[in-house]
C-alpha cells in the first residue's frame, strides 16, 4: 500500500486562516497462491473394495479401506492448481480548500469544501472476470448471463468493471458564536464521503477463465484409480495458465453452477454522510462545564457488507419475481403449486404441466422453480458492493465534566439515541425495501457513562506517614444503557426452495413478546425468557412483514462497572514505579447467556422436572454471558517509569 499527501500550510491573511491541500493513494493487494498447485491426492476404500458391492456394507460395515488405497498407492481422486499471483491496485485522490473566517471576537465561521474520486480498481493485468447479467451463456443454450472479461482487446468488454464517482463534492460549515464569557454556542453542518469497500481475498477459485485454472482427476469407474503415487499426476503444464475468455466456462455440462461474483458497476461510489451537530457549552463554576448537543447523520449509497460475497444485500439478482410466477399461472400460496414448483423434471409433473427444460442439458433432477429463475443455469450469484444501502441517527448529547478539585476529577456523559438502516439485518423481502427498514443490531436509545478518578490527599504533616499516605489513586468506569436488540426469526417455511430467498416471521398482534424479561431477574430453571407465540410464519409462498429489530424487544441489560486502586512509588526525579489493581463487574453482577434463538416453532421443551432444556427464549443456567461481563474479577499492573 502506498500513498503522497501534501501538508495543509495555513495562509493567515487579516481575519482570515486559510488551508489548502490534496492527497493521492494507490493501495495495492498481492495475493500469491500456491494451494494446490503441487497436487492433492484423495484417498477412498473404493480401490480397496469390491466392484460388485461397490458402497454396499456387510454386517453393518464396508469392504475396502482408504489408508490401504494409500498404500497401494491408489488416489480415488486428485486435482492441481495454477500457481495464482494476482496484484490488485486502486487509485484515489482527494482535494480540498477550507477557510477559518473571525467575523467578529466573539464570532467565527468554518467553512471549506473537499472533492474525492475513487474507484474500486482492477487488477494490474485485468485478470478477472465476472457474471455478465447480458452475455448469451453457451453452455445454457446461449441464454442471457455468462461470463464477462474485465480489460481491453478480443474476447473482453473493452472496460473496467467498478467505475469512479466524479461528483464526490462534501461542503462543511461551522459556526462558533461566543454569547458570554461563560457559554459558548457551536452548530456545524457537513457531507463527507467514505472509502469504497477492500477487496479482501481474490484468487482461491475466484479467477475464472484467466490463466489460473484447476485440473481434477476423477475415477473412470468404482475402483479404479484417478491417478497413482507411482505415475505422479500426468497433464499438459500448460492447461493450468491457458487463457480461454471463454463466456460459457460454467455452468459445466449437466450441472447447476453459480458464477465468480457480480460486481456492481456503481461500487466505485463512495458512502455520502450528511451529518451536523448544535449545541451549547457553559462554564457553571470555574472547575464545572456542562454541554448539550444534538448530533445526527445521515447516510446513502453504503455497501453492507462490505466483504467480497455479500449476501445481506437489497439485491437478489437470481430470486424468482412473483410476477413471474402470476405469468405462468402458478399460486405459490397453494399446495398445488407448491409442489409444481418443487417437482423435478425427472418426475415428468412440469412436463405435464406445460413447462420445458430451459435449455438442452438442463439437469433433469433440478426443480421448476430453478428452470423459473432469472438465470436458470446458475444457483445463487453473489453480489458485491452494491452501494444500495441508507442509515439514519439522530442523539441528544449532555456531558458535564468537574475538573481537579481536591484530586476529584469527573466526566459525565449522557445519550439519548435512535439509529436505523436499511437494510439493519436480515433482508425480509427482496422486492419490498420499506419493509426492510428498522433500528440497527447496535441501537441503544439510552448511554450513561461517567468516570472519575480521585488522587487520595495526603493529611498528616509527619513525613513518615506522608510518605505512606501519599501517592494513592483511585478511578472508575461505570457504563449503564439499554440492551441490544433481538433480530426477528427467520421463517421456517419452505420460502427458499420456493423463491431462493429466506424470510422473516411475522409478530403476532397481542402477543408479549417476553414471557419474564431478563432484567427484572429470572430462574434459568423454571423459566423461558421469550414468547414463542409472539412469533408466526407468513403464509407458505408469501413474504414476511416483520422488520429485522423492534425497539422493545432487547436482550437483557449489562451494566459495565469497573474500578481500580493504585499508587505510585517516587524513586527518584524521573523514576517511579507504579502498581495498581483493577477490577471487572465490581459489583459482581449475574449475567445469564443469552436466551436461545431456536425458531419458536420449535417446542419449548422441559425435562421430567419441568427444567427447560431446549426452544425459543431457554437459558442455560451452566453458561454465563461472554466477555466482558464475566463474574467479578481484577488484575495487578505494575509500571515501571524511568
Amino acid at each position: 500500500m502506498g500513498s503522497q499527501r501534501t501538508r495543509p500550510r495555513p495562509w493567515v491573511h487579516t481575519n482570515h486562516t486559510i488551508k489548502g491541500g490534496a492527497e493521492y493513494r494507490l493501495d495495492s493487494w498481492t495475493d500469491r497462491n500456491s494451494r494446490g498447485a503441487q497436487g492433492i491426492l484423495n484417498f477412498s476404500p473404493n480401490e480397496t473394495g469390491l466392484p460388485y458391492l461397490q458402497t454396499s456394507s456387510i454386517g453393518g460395515q464396508t469392504v475396502g479401506f482408504a489408508y490401504a488405497s494409500f498404500l497401494l498407492g491408489q488416489a480415488d481422486t486428485a486435482s492441481v492448481n495454477a500457481v495464482q499471483d494476482p496484484q490488485w491496485r486502486k487509485p484515489a485522490w482527494g482535494l480540498f480548500l477550507q477557510d477559518t473566517w473571525k467575523l467578529t471576537p466573539k464570532l467565527t465561521l468554518d467553512y471549506g469544501l473537499r472533492w474525492d474520486w475513487q474507484t474500486e480498481g482492477h487488477e494490474i493485468h485485468y485478470r478477472t472476470s465476472m457474471f455478465g447479467p447480458t452475455i448469451q451463456n453457451p453452455s445454457a443454450g446461449n441464454l442471457p448471463g455468462g461470463l464477462v472479461y474485465e480489460g481491453y482487446g478480443a474476447g473482453r468488454c473493452n472496460c473496467t468493471f467498478s467505475h469512479g464517482y466524479p461528483y464526490a463534492i462534501a461542503p462543511r460549515l461551522g459556526v462558533a458564536y461566543q454569547i458570554d464569557s461563560k457559554t459558548v454556542f457551536r452548530a456545524g453542518w457537513g457531507v463527507s464521503y467514505g472509502q469504497v469497500p477492500t477487496y479482501f481475498y481474490i484468487t482461491n477459485g475466484t479467477l475464472l477463465g484467466v490463466g489460473f485454472n484447476s485440473i481434477a482427476f476423477s475415477n473412470p469407474q468404482f475402483g479404479a484409480a484417478a491417478a497413482t503415487l507411482s505415475q505422479g499426476l500426468q497433464y499438459d503444464h500448460s492447461q493450468l495458465y491457458a487463457v480461454t475468455l471463454n463466456p460459457g466456462l460454467v455452468p459445466y455440462p449437466g450441472q447447476l453452477n453459480s458464477p465468480n461474483y457480480f460486481i456492481d458497476p456503481n461500487s466505485g461510489r463512495p458512502p455520502r454522510i450528511m451529518q451536523w451537530s448544535v449545541g451549547f457549552q457553559r462554564e457553571v463554576t470555574n472547575s464545572l462545564m456542562v454541554e448539550a448537543n444534538w448530533v445526527g447523520n445521515r447516510g446513502a449509497w453504503i455497501s453492507q457488507p462490505s466483504g467480497i460475497f455479500a449476501a445481506n444485500t437489497l439485491v437478489n439478482l437470481n430470486a424468482i419475481n412473483p410476477a413471474t410466477l402470476a405469468t405462468k399461472g402458478i399460486d405459490p400460496t397453494t399446495s398445488a403449486g407448491q409442489s409444481l414448483l418443487l417437482s423435478t423434471f425427472a418426475s415428468g409433473k412440469p412436463q405435464a404441466a406445460g413447462f420445458n427444460a430451459p435449455y438442452a442439458g438442463y439437469p433433469m433432477t433440478a426443480t421448476l422453480a430453478q428452470s423459473l429463475r432469472p438465470y436458470p443455469q446458475f444457483g445463487n450469484i453473489p453480489l458485491v458492493w452494491a452501494p444500495l444501502d441508507d442509515s439514519w441517527y439522530e442523539s441528544l448529547q449532555s456531558k458535564i465534566t468537574k475538573r481537579y478539585s481536591r484530586g476529584l476529577t469527573i466526566n459525565g456523559a449522557f445519550t439519548w439515541a435512535k439509529a436505523e438502516a436499511n437494510p439493519a439485518g436480515t433482508v425480509n423481502n427482496v422486492y419490498n425495501r420499506g419493509v426492510n427498514k428498522s433500528i440497527t443490531s447496535y441501537d441503544q436509545p439510552f448511554v450513561f457513562n461517567v468516570g472519575y478518578t480521585y488522587e487520595i490527599p495526603t493529611i498528616s504533616q509527619n513525613k513518615f506517614i506522608r510518605a505512606i499516605e501519599s501517592g494513592w489513586t483511585t478511578g472508575g468506569i461505570l457504563s449503564y444503557a439499554a440492551g441490544l436488540p433481538i433480530p426477528t426469526p427467520t421463517a421456517t417455511t419452505n420460502q427458499s426452495s420456493l423463491w431462493f430467498q429466506n424470510t422473516l416471521m411475522n409478530r403476532v398482534a397481542g402477543q408479549p413478546l417476553y414471557l419474564k424479561n431478563p432484567n427484572d431477574g429470572i430462574d434459568p430453571n423454571a423459566q423461558f425468557a421469550w414468547n414463542a407465540a409472539a412469533w408466526a410464519n407468513p403464509t407458505a409462498g408469501t413474504w414476511g412483514t416483520a422488520a429485522p429489530y423492534y425497539a422493545d424487544f432487547r436482550y437483557q441489560r449489562h451494566p459495565n462497572e469497573q474500578m481500580s486502586l493504585g499508587r505510585t512509588f517516587r524513586i527518584r526525579e524521573k523514576m517511579s514505579l507504579q502498581i495498581r489493581a483493577e477490577f471487572f463487574n465490581i459489583f459482581n453482577r449475574v449475567y445469564l447467556a443469552n436466551p436461545s434463538t431456536t425458531a419458536p416453532t420449535q417446542p419449548q421443551a422441559t425435562n421430567s422436572k419441568g427444567v427447560p432444556t431446549s426452544g425459543w427464549g431457554y437459558i442455560n443456567p451452566t453458561s454465563a454471558a461472554s466477555s466482558p461481563y464475566y463474574p467479578r474479577n481484577g488484575q495487578l499492573v505494575a509500571r515501571f517509569t524511568f
